[in-house]
C-alpha cells in the first residue's frame, strides 16, 4: 500500500489517504510497435481486398471495415500481454490515416483535391501531432509498466476480462471515434466537383478545429506543469489558467474538435442527405466526454480534499467564469 500525505488546504493539516498501487502490467516496446505494425498492415490488406472483391465500393463503409478490422489486431495484443492499454494510441493513429485511405478510395482518389479535402487532413494531423509530440506515449520508448485506471476498474465487472476488453476498450472508443469522424469522411469521400467552393462553414471548422488542439495544448501543459509543483505534491487541485474556467478543458477541447467537423459537411452541402451521420458521432463524443468528466471527478473526490470546491465553483467542461461557493 503507497501512502499519499496532503496539506488540507485553510487548515495546515497534513490529509493521509492511502492508495493501492496499481498492477504491474509490464509490456515492451517490441510489442507495440508489432501491434500497430500489423495492425496498419492487416488495415491496409482489408481494404484492398474491399475495394477489389466488394459489390459496392463505398469509402464510408470500406473504412468501417479496416477499423473494426485494425481495431482487433490491437486487441489480440492487448489480450496476449495482458493490459489493453496497448489500444490507447489508436485513437490518434486512425483518424488521419482512415482519412487518406477514403481519400484515395474516393472516386476521384489522390489525383484530385478539392481545398476543402486538404483543410481537413491539415486539421487531422494538425490535431494528431499535438498528442504524440506532447505525449511521447510510453509504449514507443520503454514499454508499458501499468494499465489505464479505467480498464483496471473493468477487470471487476461482472464477466468475463476478455469480453469487456473486446467491447469496452477496443470496439466502442473505435466506433464513437470514427462515427465522430464522420462528417470529414463523408467529405472526403465526395468527389471535388461535386462539392461547393470554400465558404463561411469552412472557416467555421478550421477556426474551430485549430482552437480546439490548441486549448488540449495549452490545457495539457498547465496540468504537467502543476503536477510538477509543490501545491500537487501536497494534494491541491489545478485552479490556475484555463483550470479556473473548467475542471476538465482537455475534455472540452476535444469535443470541440470533432464538432469541428460539422461545419466541413455543412460547406460540402452534404447535410440534407446525412443529417443523423453528420450529427451522431459529435453528439455522442461530447456524452461520453461528460460521462468520464463525472468519473474523473469521482476519482479526484477520492484523492484531493479540496476538490467539492472545484466541483461547487467550476464548470465541468465548458469553460465559463466560476462562481464563489458559500463555504
Amino acid at each position: 500500500m503507497s501512502v499519499d500525505t496532503y496539506s488540507v488546504s485553510g487548515t495546515g493539516q497534513p490529509f493521509r489517504h492511502t492508495l493501492p498501487p496499481p498492477p504491474q502490467r509490464p509490456v515492451a516496446a517490441s510489442q507495440c510497435y508489432q501491434a500497430y505494425a500489423a495492425s496498419i498492415v492487416m488495415g491496409a490488406l482489408t481494404w484492398l481486398a474491399l475495394t477489389r472483391f466488394a459489390p459496392a465500393n463505398d469509402p464510408f463503409s470500406n473504412g468501417l471495415m479496416v477499423t473494426v478490422v485494425a481495431t482487433f489486431v490491437i486487441y489480440v495484443f492487448s489480450i496476449r500481454n495482458d493490459n489493453s492499454s496497448i489500444y490507447d494510441p489508436y485513437w490518434v493513429i486512425a483518424p488521419p490515416l482512415l482519412a487518406l485511405g477514403i481519400k484515395a478510395d474516393s472516386a476521384a482518389g489522390f489525383g484530385a483535391w478539392h481545398p476543402r479535402d486538404v483543410l481537413i487532413v491539415f486539421c487531422l494531423l494538425f490535431w494528431a501531432t499535438r498528442y504524440h509530440v506532447f505525449y511521447a506515449w510510453d509504449g514507443w520508448k520503454t514499454g508499458l509498466s501499468i494499465e489505464d485506471w479505467r480498464y483496471e476498474n473493468m477487470r471487476s465487472f461482472p464477466g468475463p476480462y476478455w469480453l469487456h476488453s473486446l467491447l469496452g476498450m477496443h470496439y466502442f472508443p473505435t466506433f464513437l471515434v470514427y462515427f465522430a469522424f464522420a462528417p470529414a469522411a463523408l467529405v472526403l469521400g465526395t468527389a471535388p466537383l461535386q462539392q461547393p467552393e470554400l465558404g463561411f462553414w469552412d472557416l467555421v471548422g478550421v477556426a474551430g478545429a485549430v482552437s480546439a488542439t490548441l486549448i488540449q495544448y495549452v490545457a495539457d501543459r498547465q496540468c504537467a506543469d502543476f503536477r510538477r509543483s509543490a501545491a500537487y505534491e501536497h494534494g491541491a487541485t489545478i485552479r490556475t489558467g484555463l483550470w479556473k474556467y473548467s475542471r476538465h478543458p482537455n475534455y472540452f477541447g476535444e469535443v470541440l474538435f470533432w464538432c469541428s467537423m460539422i461545419p466541413f459537411a455543412l460547406g460540402a452541402g452534404l447535410f440534407s442527405d446525412h443529417a443523423l451521420l453528420i450529427l451522431a458521432g459529435p453528439i455522442a463524443m461530447g456524452v461520453f466526454f461528460r460521462f468520464s468528466a463525472w468519473l474523473m471527478d469521482v476519482r479526484s473526490l477520492e484523492r484531493r480534499p479540496d476538490f467539492q470546491t472545484a466541483i461547487d465553483e467550476t464548470s465541468a467542461m465548458l469553460p465559463w467564469w466560476p462562481k464563489r461557493s458559500d463555504s
